[in-house]
Parts: structure tokens; C-alpha cells; sequence
């Protein structure tokens, strides 16, 4: 067997430690009203610590993946992983890897449009056709880590 030099752990370390940032900034954002009323005020943020949190989660969130599915295809087919599988879709690895699910797949293309469209924007007019396709960073940037974290389980208990 060969043995691969990887730094898988740490680009999922890193992305789950941006989360968990992003979560924290975004919370102390929020302060109870003056009033006393129901509600949160949202105190502005003028750095934007907590989206730039966010896009490193959901960048190195999309960085683990490759090098996670990268590592188990390698390990199941060997040289021919990287000549059949470079450059191809999240959601074509995982299938030659053996995961189906439809909603895990789902989850692949969602991450894989979000990391693109988040990291490598494109400016678009402010008007509400813009806005429907709007991505909420944090929110994103959670649903990017739950999804390798379960990538993960999943192919750790296929081995």
C-alpha cells in the first residue's frame, strides 16, 4: 500500500475553526433590545470579520474535500484516481467512491456553486433578481462543514 503525505486534517481543522469564529462573531453581534422587547439588535460590523470567517470556512471547507476525496480514491484505485477523476465534480467522486445518497450529492453541488460563487464573485446589479440569488455566508459556511464532516464518517466507515 502507499503511503500518501497529506494535509487533509488541517484544511478541515481550518475550516472548522473559522466556523466556529464566524458563529462566534456573528453572536456577539447580537445585543438584546434597549426595550427590553423581543428582538435582537444587530450591531454593524464595519470589518465584516465574521463573513471573511465564513468564506475561509466554506473555501477550505471545499479544499478538504479534494484532498479527502482525493486520498480515498487514490487509496481504492491508485494512480488511475487522479488521470480518470482530476478535475471532475465533487459529486463524480463521490459516486465513483460509492456515495449515492442523493442528498449528500445535492450538498456536493451546493458547496461546490457556493465556493465558487462566494470566492471567485462576480459583481451583480442590487436589485431583487440579484437578491434571490443571494448566499448567506454563515449560513453557508455551516452547511459546508456539517457536509464534510459527514463526507468523512462516511467514507471513514467504508474503509
Amino acid at each position: 500500500m502507499t503511503t500518501l503525505l497529506t494535509n487533509a486534517h488541517i484544511y478541515r481543522a481550518i475550516a472548522e475553526e473559522a466556523l466556529a469564529e464566524a458563529v462566534r462573531l456573528d453572536t456577539a453581534a447580537k445585543l438584546p433590545k434597549p426595550d427590553g422587547s423581543p428582538g435582537f439588535v444587530i450591531q454593524l460590523d464595519p470589518e465584516r470579520k465574521s463573513f471573511k470567517k465564513s468564506l475561509v470556512a466554506i473555501a477550505f471547507s471545499g479544499i478538504y474535500l479534494e484532498a479527502l476525496l482525493f486520498v480515498h480514491g487514490t487509496f481504492r484505485m491508485r494512480e488511475s484516481w487522479e488521470q480518470k477523476f482530476d478535475r471532475k465534480l465533487y459529486e463524480e467522486k463521490l459516486k465513483a467512491l460509492g456515495i449515492t445518497d442523493e442528498k449528500l450529492l445535492a450538498s456536493a453541488k451546493r458547496l461546490r456553486e457556493v465556493r465558487k460563487d462566494l470566492v471567485h464573485e462576480k459583481a451583480r446589479p442590487l436589485d431583487t433578481a440579484a437578491l434571490s440569488n443571494t448566499y448567506w455566508a454563515q449560513s453557508e459556511a455551516a452547511a459546508s462543514v456539517a457536509f464534510i464532516q459527514t463526507i468523512a464518517a462516511k467514507l471513514a466507515s467504508a474503509t
